[in-house]
């Protein structure tokens, strides 16, 4: 029977091995269980070298109060290695017809690997199997004895889980051959069911979440429109043609530049590298201004328009125009850098 018993706990501790349903891994856990203990296939020495169940000159009173308190670490989902201290009861000998009596009782520290396998997200199965390392005591014929040694220890049980810290377990285990006859006259085997409580240190806790840095929206660049000068303004003029009127007019009434009106606009004169630097300059800005007060007078606000000339420091020719030797072709070929750019904030480019 008793073979029996340890080929079933150790299939169950060490075959099973799905996921923990009331665990987590890398995580501790305690507890502290109570319930009953129970002493057979008991053996002594002096008057009684049999089996003491069979013995006709004694009685025994098997039954005690078992319990105690114990700590674990979770290795994996179904994996995890406990330990702690046990007391189990004692057994009443009686002896009969003048016989001598015996009293002995136990206790001890145990360690354990503990396997379970889980039915549901709350409920689950387990088998330990280990080592007691455990202290008999015995009393009889008024002396008391004492021994130590270390036993092994099988159990099965099962644990609840109520919420993600507290869960509830209820246990049978099995201590084999604890004492030793020899020493203090008596040994037995004890078992204990018990009912206890576990609780998870850390359990189910979700890892905290950084918060999101808010959206930063990427600045979007200044919408460029160019008026070519040589539509909008006379030879070395800085007043607007009828053309050039006509040519802000359109750009003013565009749906983008409508909807950007609060926005904050420049508008920029460009000459070609013709002329002297401070003329070009002077020239660029007359112009440039030109455009503003006329942006402002169809209906742009005033303190959003600004006006700045720089002549010709910004060609975009190039090259292209340096073997161009006849001044009116030179004239014509530079007239991509006579130009006026108006930018306005915030206005993405129309698909």
């Amino acid at each position: 029977m008793k073979k029996t018993l340890i080929a079933l706990i150790a299939l169950n501790a060490f075959a099973v091995t799905n996921a923990n349903a009331a665990a987590d891994t890398d995580t501790w856990y305690g507890g502290a269980k109570l319930g009953w203990s129970h002493y057979f296939d008991g053996n002594g020495d002096n008057d009684f070298n049999d089996n003491v169940s069979n013995a006709t000159d004694f009685e025994t009173s098997s039954d005690n109060v078992g319990g105690g308190v114990f700590a674990g670490y979770q290795i994996n989902p179904w994996l995890a290695v406990e330990g702690g201290y046990d007391y189990l009861g004692n057994m009443q000998i009686q002896g009969n017809n003048g016989v001598a009596g015996a009293k002995m009782g136990s206790q001890g520290l145990q360690l354990s690997m503990k396997a379970s396998y889980g039915f549901t997200d709350n409920w689950d199965i387990y088998g330990r199997a280990g080592a007691f390392a455990y202290r008999a005591e015995a009393e009889q014929n008024g002396d008391s004895k004492f021994d130590t040694g270390v036993r092994p220890l099988a159990a099965v049980g099962t644990e609840y889980e109520f919420n993600d810290n507290w869960a509830g377990r209820v246990e049978y285990q099995w201590v084999g051959n604890v004492g030793n006859s020899n020493q203090i006259g008596v040994s037995s085997d004890v078992s204990t069911v018990t009912a206890g409580v576990v609780y998870r240190f850390g359990a189910n806790e979700a890892a905290p979440v950084a918060a999101a840095p808010a959206p930063v929206e990427a600045p979007v660049e200044p919408q460029r429109f160019n008026l070519k000068s040589d539509v909008m303004f006379a030879f070395n003029s800085a007043v607007l043609s009828a053309e050039g009127e006509a040519a802000v007019r359109d750009l003013y009434n565009r749906p983008e530049i409508q909807a950007a009106k609060d926005k904050s606009t420049m508008v920029i004169g460009f000459t070609d590298r013709l002329g002297s630097q401070d003329y070009n300059l002077n020239l660029s800005a007359k112009r440039a201004q030109a455009v503003a007060n006329e942006l402002v007078r169809l209906g742009m606000p005033a303190q959003n328009v600004q006006a700045e000339g720089r002549g010709a420091s910004e060609p975009v020719t190039g090259t292209t125009c340096d073997a161009v030797t006849a001044r009116q072709e030179l004239i014509n070929c530079l007239a991509p850098d006579r130009r006026v750019v108006i930018e306005i904030a915030g206005v993405a480019p129309q698909q």
